[in-house]
């Protein structure tokens, strides 16, 4: 007791040093200083003190509109400690004096209040008649802080009944209302939101009932953070407490335990719902691993509170009650729940209740349709002003566009005169460019003809060499001197091939003649081709042809298609000395492509100068390698007629492979 009063003094010791430190402030200033001190001692009877000197400050400022402020929020103090002849005094007084000067933020933050301890107090023909007060005046004055709390009102009423699915609805409405406002009460979107949360624990909508927590954190943060004046504390018991109730719901005791013990560093909180509600959560959780002794010991703390009349714990301690075996006093608190819940909901009520819903939704649909008469004069008003604009562009572009056809008329006319003697310089560039092409034609057949000539004047004189070498071979009895006039038969051989292939790269890429496509069954094209250069193989060399088909027709130039094979495995042939020649045909639909493969077992032409389509040159001595460059060229303007490609497969390490690609369908 002496501790009690000990307390008391200095409670009134410090509001009295602070009330002097505002007492030096403007009066505004003051009012302002002492309503930031009351939110952050909001529910607690210092609250009460700082309320009652924002009061007398307003009534001395003679400021009808902060008296009915401050008589609300006396009201909305007593409503949550639950002192109902306070919560009415004030309340009435707020609900008559803002009604007269049509201050209607108090007059409906308190007429809510009023209606909400009825329906609290199951007082529900009177909260109903109130509740369908509150919403019709809301209507008729178009107010958006009466809408707000109408649908705080409606929702409380359907949680009241069980109607949690309309319930949800109602808040849901409420809350986007109040995000909306310019300067939102997040104090207001809390409580919107904690409603939300209890309606979906009710309905087990644990997904809906995680995501309104992640938001309800996240607001509390952020009031936090930006030091408004939010009662933190009462917020996050709250919410841990709901967090708790959600995992014993879903039988996790574990989970539970944790929130517990964050929601038990706020019990210092004076805040009776909280309380309540925090302690129906342990009872709910010790009965849940079994320790009904302490879910008693929550749930008697409840309901001592409460006059033994708060529905939850009836229901939860004769649940207990059960489980500990007390059959006859958990009958006896069945039998006073289903009392309560069938006073509750009676005939008469539902029918109250359903009218509500109804006038409500009616209400809902005619600002729906007047919204969409608006939204129709606005879309009308729109389409009339972007016709009146397009009009207005379309006169615009048809003057500038008659001043531009003047202009442009005038500069035709200046050009056509220019464009007749462009033409005459053109006339004359064409006719000069056509004597130079017939001069390079002539040319170009000039030098073929001089070429090919020149190959039947050098293959004259090789024809000669070739004859007195072998004739002379066969006077020698030297073994090296034979050994040189053979060097000279296959040097003179050599070089009559290199002017052959000379003479026919030039003439291929001279050469203008249409491609000549006929069908070609290529399997038995490709084992002639194999057949021909069997005589050819050196001894121990084997050659063979592969192709997972039996038959496949082409189209194709053939003449080409086999000059290119044909050089292909000649070369093949000359390289290798020993292993084997492989001839592979591979189709691919998906491709569109058919795959010539030349395979051999020994390296004809090394990795470093597979890039042969580029016609570098090759500084190589190894006789089976000279004339590469010219034959390869040959064979890539041969594969570029038949829009294919040529390549050697560098990856390959086992010999030489070269891929000539022959498209299945010619563009």
């Amino acid at each position: 007791m002496k501790n009690r009063f000990l307390l008391l003094i200095i409670l009134f010791l410090s509001i009295f040093a602070e009330s002097k430190e505002i007492n030096e402030l403007p009066s505004m200033q003051k009012f302002d200083s002492l309503k930031a001190k009351a939110q952050e001692s909001i529910n607690t009877n210092q609250e009460i003190i700082y309320l009652d000197s924002m009061l007398n400050m307003a009534q001395a400022m003679d400021s009808l509109r902060l008296e009915c402020q401050t008589m609300s929020f006396l009201a909305r103090n007593y409503y949550n400690r639950m002192n109902v002849d306070s919560l009415m005094y004030w309340a009435n007084r707020a609900i008559d004096l803002s009604l007269k000067h049509e201050f209607y933020p108090s007059y409906f933050d308190a007429f809510s209040l009023v209606c909400s301890w009825e329906l609290y107090e199951k007082d529900y023909d009177s909260a109903l008649d109130k509740a369908n007060r509150l919403y019709q005046m809301a209507k008729d004055l178009d107010n958006v802080d009466g809408m707000i709390a109408s649908y705080e009102t409606i929702g409380l009423i359907y949680m009241e009944t069980f109607r949690y699915v309309e319930a949800v609805k109602s808040f849901k409405e409420g809350l986007s209302l109040q995000k909306q406002q310019v300067n939102p009460r997040y104090a207001y979107q809390f409580q919107f939101l904690s409603y939300i949360i209890e309606s979906y624990l009710k309905l087990k909508d644990y997904k809906n009932v995680n995501d309104c927590l992640v938001e309800a954190y996240a607001l509390v943060e952020e009031c936090d953070l930006e030091q408004r004046n939010f009662p933190v504390e009462r917020c996050l018991w709250l919410l841990n407490s709901y967090n708790a109730e959600m995992y014993v719901l879903q039988k996790m005791p574990k989970e539970a335990k944790i929130y517990m013990s964050e929601a038990r560093k706020y019990d210092h909180v004076d805040d009776f719902y909280v309380f309540c509600y925090y302690h129906i959560v342990c009872s709910s959780y010790y009965m849940l691993i079994g320790d009904y002794h302490s879910a008693l010991d929550n749930v008697d703390m409840v309901l001592a509170e409460t006059d033994d009349d708060y529905l939850p714990a009836l229901k939860l301690k004769a649940e207990l009650l059960m489980r500990a075996g007390k059959e006859r006093e958990a009958a006896a608190l069945y039998y006073k729940s289903v009392n309560l819940i069938d006073s509750t909901y009676n005939e008469s009520l539902s029918k109250q209740i359903n009218q509500l819903r109804t006038i409500h939704e009616v209400d809902k649909l005619e600002l729906k349709n007047k919204q969409i008469e608006l939204e129709a004069g606005r879309l009308k008003l729109t389409v009339t002003l972007v016709f009146l604009v397009v009009l207005m562009i379309a006169l615009i572009v048809v003057v500038i566009h008659s001043f531009y056809l003047k202009r442009m008329k005038k500069v035709l006319e200046k050009s056509d005169e220019d464009l007749k003697r462009d033409k005459e310089k053109l006339l004359i560039s064409e006719r000069a460019l056509s004597s130079i092409i017939e001069k390079l034609e002539t040319e170009n057949r000039f030098k073929d003809d001089f070429l090919i000539s020149l190959s039947h004047e050098i293959n004259n004189s090789l024809k000669s060499i070739a004859g007195f070498s072998t004739e002379l071979e066969n006077f020698m009895v030297n073994e090296e001197h034979k050994k040189c006039v053979s060097n000279i038969n296959e040097s003179s051989e050599l070089l009559k091939k290199i002017m052959d292939e000379t003479i026919c790269l030039s003439l291929l890429q001279t050469d203008r003649t249409p491609m000549a496509y006929e069908n070609l069954e290529i399997i038995q094209f490709c084992r002639e081709r194999v057949l021909e250069i069997e005589s050819q193989l050196a001894l121990g060399v084997t050659v063979n042809f592969r192709c997972s088909l039996d038959r496949f027709i082409l189209q194709t130039d053939v003449a080409r298609l086999k000059q290119v094979l044909d050089i292909l495995l000649a070369d093949a042939v000359k390289v290798t000395k020993e292993g084997e020649i492989s001839l592979i045909c591979l189709i691919s639909h998906e491709m569109n492509v058919v795959q010539f493969i030349v395979e051999s077992t020994e390296l004809g032409i090394s990795q470093n100068m597979y890039d042969m389509v580029k016609f570098e040159s090759i500084d190589n001595n190894d006789s089976h390698t000279q004339g590469v460059n010219l034959r390869m060229a040959i064979c890539n303007v041969l594969v570029n007629r038949l829009e294919g490609s040529l390549s050697i497969d560098t990856d390959y390490k086992q010999g030489t492979r070269v891929v000539l690609s022959h498209p299945i369908v010619n563009n």
